[in-house]
């Protein structure tokens, strides 16, 4: 028995749990914005696109009060009601740093050297990409909790996570590298900029790091 399995109102769950994760998404998905407004040091782009972001977060948190109130009608096991707990708490998280993401895009206009553009676009593609296919499970996951035949999906699903444990590796490959090569440029830039672009780099891999967390809880509550 999972999880799901002790679900009483399950299509009302599903529901509030597609929309809270869809909300979380939205967030990571305007990540690939930001910085390509930044790469462009297009600031008024930047200046709306912080603005989207702070009313996606808007949508998270009251998506997020929808699926407490369902859960409170909810009998969980213990052990999956407290990986159901972790997995909204680390999809809380991803929220916050997509969020930290754009407040410091907006905060200060540090442009990315050109020696580091290819490093941080890199570096951007594969945190989306994590968070992309993190959130994508709670679609696949609406069909366990629907169907007479959760296994299929439950073995999908369990799939998809080792592959986002591999992809999340590969995100801190891009990690090191761009931190490298931005070290490698201490004496060329000034100590704010530094600590932005470093502030940008640990930003990103709060995301990625609370989206992979995010899929290991929710193979807990699987299983």
């Amino acid at each position: 028995m999972n999880a799901f399995d002790m679900i009483s109102e399950p299509v009302l769950f599903v529901e509030a749990l597609r929309e809270y994760s869809g909300s979380v998404h939205r967030g990571v998905e305007l990540i690939q914005s930001l910085a390509d407004a930044l790469l462009a040091e297009d600031y008024e782009r930047i200046d709306a696109l912080h603005t989207q972001m702070s009313q996606i977060g808007d949508d998270v948190d009251q998506s997020r009060l929808s699926l407490y109130g369902q859960i409170r009608e909810m009998h969980f096991h213990s052990a999956g009601g407290d990986a159901f707990s972790q997995y909204v708490a680390c999809q809380d998280r991803v929220a916050d740093s997509s969020r930290v993401f754009a407040e410091l895009l907006a905060l200060r206009k540090t442009a990315v050297p050109a020696e580091l553009r290819d490093d941080f676009r890199a570096l951007v593609a594969e945190v989306v990409n994590v968070g992309r296919r993190t959130m994508s499970l709670a679609a696949g996951l609406s069909c366990s909790a629907q169907t007479l035949c959760p296994d299929t999906d439950a073995r999908n699903s369990l799939d998809a996570i080792r592959g986002i444990t591999d992809d999340k590796g590969q995100v801190r490959r891009r990690e090191i590298e761009f931190a490298r090569h931005l070290y490698s440029l201490e004496k060329q830039l000034d100590p704010v900029t530094l600590a932005f672009l470093d502030k940008y780099c640990a930003a990103l891999h709060e995301v990625a790091d609370n989206a992979e967390r995010a899929a290991e809880h929710l193979c807990l509550m699987i299983r």
